[in-house]
């Protein structure tokens, strides 16, 4: 049955407390939370004035389904909307940016107090148009959105199998299937971190994860093998780790000092594959190494001391060159290059010892 369009009265009309967008810090039921989520983090000031100058576009109708008392509606889609309202209408009071609300409301030529509605049977017909208008389509959420989004229309696709499941989804919302199994696996890896307290020990929040760079990371075999992952389609995670989904979590997601992770941005999940592939440049990183560091022992412990000596090489050519420019040389600098000398010969012995043994 195709939906009814009608005008309901704001005062009508609840927030969605399942909305995608919403973080789990902020309690979905409570109207105040929301709306100050959304003047936070939203742009709601701004289209409270667009609201409040030009009144509601009609083009835009909220999209509603009846809540079970049959005398209100909630709202599937136009929350941010929904929000502009109930704060113009003085429904609601604002807890943050009081000052910039109640300037807009002084100002205000227009307050709607009825607006139109799409109204909807069920919550699961609007969330297939959702689909395609948030994630394919032309008001992009973005990657933890759109993955909590999947996670609830999962719940509502009877299928044999997670596969098929995945492929209906897939077509439903414009994607592939495997993109589709990908964001599901890597949904369901962040909520096992919260659940195991790996997200609480680091101090870290859900929205504190790229979530895209989290599926970029389990993109890669090595990364997802290292935490137990069978792909990424692996929606069940029956094999996970727990103490390599921290180690994944602290390395990739934890600043160090507030500033940068271990591993970096993006395009360092090329190196921390290649690294999680050697228990040594493993243990290298949990002891505190650089993510460059590890990934010289990832090389092998031969190509390893090649890579080491050639670096040794080029600093004491380097420091060569410097003597003569340098002033204030001290009996410390002096006694630093005589362990040099003797750690240099040492790996020499070291080197013939080795070649001595292999032509016997």
């Amino acid at each position: 049955m195709a939906p009814a369009l009608k005008t309901l009265p704001v005062s009508h009309l609840n927030f969605d407390p399942e909305n995608p967008r919403l973080p789990e810090r902020v309690d979905g039921e409570d109207a105040a939370a929301v709306t100050d989520f959304f003047l936070l983090e939203c742009n709601l000031i701004e289209l409270m004035m667009s609201i409040a100058e030009q009144g509601y576009f009609h083009g835009e109708p909220l999209l509603v389904v009846p809540d079970a008392n049959g005398g209100t509606h909630t709202v599937v889609e136009g929350n941010r909307r929904l929000a502009s309202l109930k704060l113009l209408t003085e429904e609601i009071s604002p807890h943050s940016m009081e000052k910039a609300v109640a300037q807009i409301l002084v100002e205000a030529k227009e307050k709607p107090t009825d607006v139109p509605c799409l109204i909807f049977n069920a919550r699961e017909e609007v969330l297939k148009y959702l689909g395609y208008r948030h994630i394919t389509g032309i008001k992009e959420w973005d990657a933890l959105a759109k993955a909590r989004y999947l996670a609830q229309l999962r719940t509502k696709v009877v299928a044999a199998d997670h596969a098929e499941a995945h492929r209906i989804l897939a077509k439903e919302i414009g994607s592939k299937s495997n993109a589709v199994a990908k964001i599901l696996t890597g949904y369901n890896l962040l909520n096992y971190a919260k659940d195991e307290g790996i997200l609480r020990e680091l101090k870290l929040e859900a929205e504190d994860v790229p979530f895209s760079l989290l599926t970029t990371a389990i993109g890669w075999s090595s990364i997802a093998e290292f935490i137990g992952l069978d792909g990424t389609g692996d929606v069940d995670l029956s094999t996970v780790k727990k103490a390599e989904t921290r180690d994944f979590f602290l390395w990739a997601f934890h600043k160090i000092d507030g500033y940068k992770t271990r591993i970096g941005d993006s395009r360092n999940f090329k190196v921390f594959a290649r690294v999680v592939e050697f228990p040594a440049a493993i243990e290298a990183l949990r002891k505190g190494a650089s993510l460059e560091e590890a990934d010289i022992l990832a090389e092998g412990p031969l190509q390893a001391i090649r890579i080491n000596i050639g670096k040794a090489i080029s600093a004491i050519e380097h420091s060569q060159t410097s003597i003569a420019l340098a002033d204030g040389l001290t009996d410390d600098d002096l006694a630093a290059s005589t362990r040099l000398r003797k750690l240099a010969a040492a790996l020499e012995g070291s080197i013939k010892f080795n070649l001595e043994i292999e032509n016997d």
